[in-house]
């Protein structure tokens, strides 16, 4: 039957080649798409769970609601480094995270001020490599960095001394001076404009609440053991007093907008798609009207309908299954390739990138998802468009085909 099937497609090579061609072009473009659609949000997510939010994050159970001082949590050293030797563990990061009026003469602004480890804060986010001018922080440094834009605001440069107005612990109020040690240039123009990074130590002074932490960020090697580490992580901390989220809770915002974004993508690719089935379905209706005589004629000589019709359907099956592996050999190497050398984006463009805190890359991505689901929309189709032919064939009446 296969056999028959295979020297019926190519006894008709146009009409073949045209559906071949038709389920080629559209599983190409919509592999190449959809690459690029999941690279660069696949790398967005990446690049904010590594250098801003983490995998995890541990909080005090009141600080999700109310991101206040007093709401601040509370954990020993050899708490971190027992989390710190987790498998699966890239970084911990305790962190001092406020809100805080910055003024320099008579111009001020309020900032978020966030008090990091430098060490640790340049392993996990490559802070020190944003300086552009001054000098990064040392890990017992009473200095101050600052955004570019922030700066430019403040009209402060490197070695001025920057006054911060908060919030303390338990209603104190905190207040202090920071010789501005570098200046920053941040990934979005928001971080930018508003952001400001001192040292644990003198964070924790600054509010009056030594060993306090408005919470930890952990980030992973490998996504997958989420759930695992999760639960070694609970087994550590007091989960009577913390809570530890995961990063569909903490980005659920951008998870939202990711779906809608993919949603948006899918929809392009479905009415691709319809348009290919109705190219196909067009193909079919020809190719079962031209051979009307022909299936008369082989069902007048005993070959059973059903037969028929299988065999009609494995042409399909097989036309459509070729166009399929030829596009994704030939998608293979061009995403492999933009995976490792992703396309850079210069201008207005990247600036527009920078804004939504995605890097000013386009790289596409490997998952196998992405062929796979290719595969079954198109033998979708086929089971869809080979509905016409097999009716045709089942209902044929052989004496008004003589």
């Amino acid at each position: 039957m296969i056999k028959l099937a295979w020297r019926n497609i190519w006894r008709n090579r146009r009409r073949a080649m045209i559906t071949m061609a038709s389920v080629f072009f559209a599983v190409f473009f919509c592999i190449i798409f959809m690459s690029f659609q999941m690279g660069v949000w696949g790398r967005m997510l990446d690049n904010t769970l590594k250098t801003q939010t983490g995998h995890i994050q541990i909080h005090a159970k009141e600080y999700w609601d109310d991101k206040v001082v007093d709401h601040f949590m509370f954990m020993d050293e050899a708490d971190i480094e027992q989390l710190e030797n987790i498998n699966s563990i890239e970084n911990v990061s305790p962190r001092v995270e406020m809100f805080a009026m910055a003024a320099w003469g008579s111009v001020s602004r309020g900032i978020a001020v966030i008090g990091v480890s430098p060490k640790k804060e340049s392993q996990k986010s490559n802070l020190h490599s944003r300086i552009v001018e001054g000098e990064y922080l040392s890990e017992n440094d009473e200095g101050i960095l600052i955004g570019e834009g922030l700066a430019q605001y403040l009209k402060v440069t490197v070695g001025d001394t920057l006054a911060l107005i908060g919030q303390g612990y338990q209603g104190s109020s905190a207040v202090g001076l920071f010789p501005v040690r570098g200046i920053l240039k941040m990934m979005t123009a928001e971080m930018d404009n508003g952001i400001a990074y001192i040292t644990l130590p003198t964070a924790q002074y600054f509010i009056d609440m030594p060993d306090g932490y408005s919470g930890i960020l952990i980030s992973l090697n490998d996504n997958k053991r989420l759930d695992d580490v999760i639960n070694e992580v609970k087994n550590i901390v007091d989960i009577e007093t913390l809570d530890v989220y995961s990063w569909h809770f903490t980005m659920d915002r951008l998870l939202q907008q990711s779906k809608a974004d993919m949603a948006f993508a899918v929809l392009l690719i479905y009415i691709l798609y319809i348009i290919v089935g109705f190219g196909i379905l067009g193909t079919v209706i020809m190719l079962t009207n031209e051979r009307k005589r022909e299936f008369c004629i082989m069902i007048s000589l005993g070959m059973p309908r059903k037969k028929l019709s299988a065999i009609t359907v494995c042409e399909l099956f097989v036309m459509s299954l070729i166009g399929v592996v030829l596009a994704i050999v030939a998608t293979i190497p061009v995403v492999y390739w933009f995976s490792v050398n992703p396309i850079a984006i210069s201008g207005e463009m990247a600036e527009a990138f920078a804004q939504f805190g995605i890097e000013p890359f386009l790289p596409m991505s490997t998952e196998a998802s992405i062929f796979i689901e290719q595969i079954i929309v198109i033998l979708v189709i086929v089971v869809l468009t080979a509905i016409y032919p097999v009716s045709k064939i089942l209902k044929l009446e052989l004496n008004k085909n003589k």
